[in-house]
């Protein structure tokens, strides 16, 4: 047996296994758990005004990342799912490492967005951080989600 396999047995014997830590990967930023739970309350309050039936409110966000968010297909990965829930917006790599994107679309789709994203990556346990996020005014001429150079 060589040193690592030691290593590896003997952090498993004591709890410390792969098994038992959730992998960077699995974890969200403070930043997007916040998000996520404005997101879900403001669907839950379209739902109960009963905007469901017509068009629900539109939210327009810009949000950066970091992480393993370059060299992976991360931004066609996010056109990808975009455009299949509709929503509308651009992204594009920035020089220090990170990726910005502009999102816009009914809440519950964002985060429906957000959570295909992480579930994409996380098998090939890729972290992705949302470091920052802000509101901007939702635009009325965005037909597409677009990736920029």
């Amino acid at each position: 047996m060589g040193f690592i396999d030691r290593i590896v047995s003997r952090s498993s014997k004591y709890g410390l296994g792969d098994d038992d830590r959730p992998s960077k990967a699995d974890q969200r930023s403070p930043v997007e758990e916040s998000l996520l739970a404005r997101l879900h309350q403001a669907s839950d309050q379209s739902c109960d005004t009963g905007e469901a039936q017509s068009e629900p409110a539109q939210l327009r966000l810009h949000l950066r990342f970091i992480g393993t968010v370059q060299g992976v297909g991360f931004r066609w990965t996010n056109q990808g799912i975009a455009n299949q829930l509709n929503l509308t917006g651009w992204v594009r790599n920035n020089s220090d490492g990170s990726v910005e994107m502009e999102i816009q679309g009914p809440p519950a789709a964002i985060a429906a967005h957000l959570d295909a994203v992480h579930a994409y990556y996380r098998r090939f346990n890729n972290r992705i951080w949302l470091d920052e996020e802000q509101d901007r005014t939702p635009q009325t001429d965005s037909k597409e989600f677009e990736v920029r150079y």
